[in-house]
């Protein structure tokens, strides 16, 4: 019975250590990764879909490194899709930065596949004649600071795969060109992509920078995403009530109110900071002009109810 014992407690402190290094940490940052805009000329019909091929493959990379939390790629899509912001991988780092602030991440992850395709080179006498075929691929990618629209990370990754076809007099074998391997060299290009990232110094970065973010907004908010002299742009529009001629106002958070027993945010406190009046309006976003207040930043949170 005690050996029994001891050999259930092992197990139990086993799994709980493996457990801790298989969850990522509350210091690590939160990221989303969108899919990869297909630049590669060479494209056939299943190309259509590499690009979310791409980023899915980041994604499980970064998810077994345990150095990051990931947004799950499934409600990054509904979150695009509700904002009209579609998924192409064609985000400038205003865009991305809009889109993390909205759904509370830290930093959003955008890329692009530069080349992708097959090569072949041969020669022969004799009757017997050997060619190589080779599979590469070349990815860009970029990680954009969503609380100040910076890209702060950028670099690029390869994937190289060869195989050799030896024919005699119009038979023989070799790998003819197919799915399987021009996915396995995309899967080593975001490997590659996936080191960099991990080795290159920035997730230390990351997590001394996600420790001082302040309260991330609901995904609901108006946020101010725009801000040129006294034209700003919001997150929402119409879909969110939004009617030219409305007069808002703009607000900070300055603190928090917690429930002493659970330590839960039960309401949010916010300091007034400007005014602003709604001047055009479109489905996901408004324009408007501040009619008062000075230093209005991307996001700051515009109140639509009374």
């Amino acid at each position: 019975m005690l050996k029994n014992r001891v050999i259930v407690s092992l197990l139990v402190t086993t799994c709980l250590y493996l457990l801790a290094f298989a969850t990522p940490s509350s210091a690590a940052p939160k990221v989303g990764i969108v899919d990869f805009e297909n630049r590669a000329a060479y494209r056939i019909s299943w190309h259509l879909h590499i690009g979310k091929f791409a980023a899915d493959m980041l994604t499980t990379e970064l998810v077994k490194s345990t150095d990051f939390e990931v947004y799950e790629r499934k409600q990054m899509k509904s979150v695009l899709k509700e904002q009209d912001f579609g998924q192409s991988g064609r985000f400038d780092p205003s865009t991305a930065a809009q889109i993390g602030r909205l759904i509370g991440l830290d930093y959003i992850i955008t890329g692009a596949i530069t080349e992708f395709g097959v090569s072949e080179a041969g020669g022969g006498g004799g009757g017997v004649h050997v060619s190589k075929r080779g599979y590469h691929a070349n990815v860009d990618v970029r990680i954009v600071d969503v609380q100040s629209g910076r890209v702060v990370f950028a670099d690029s990754g390869a994937g190289n795969k060869a195989s050799a076809n030896v024919r005699v007099f119009g038979f023989g074998g070799g790998e003819k060109r197919n799915q399987k391997s021009e996915t396995a060299v995309m899967r080593l290009a975001m490997s590659d992509v996936a080191k960099k990232i991990k080795s290159a110094g920035l997730t230390k970065k990351m997590r001394r920078s996600t420790t001082s973010n302040p309260r991330r907004a609901s995904p609901n908010a108006v946020l101010i995403a725009h801000v040129d002299g006294k034209s700003v742009t919001l997150s929402k529009g119409t879909k969110a009530g939004l009617k030219v001629g409305q007069t808002l106002t703009i607000q900070r958070p300055k603190g928090e109110i917690k429930d002493p027993a659970s330590g839960r945010v039960i309401k949010v406190q916010y300091t007034p900071v400007g005014e602003v009046q709604i001047v055009s309006v479109e489905a996901s976003y408004a324009d408007g002009r501040l009619l008062s207040g000075k230093g209005i930043k991307i996001g700051d949170e515009v109140k639509t109810s009374p």
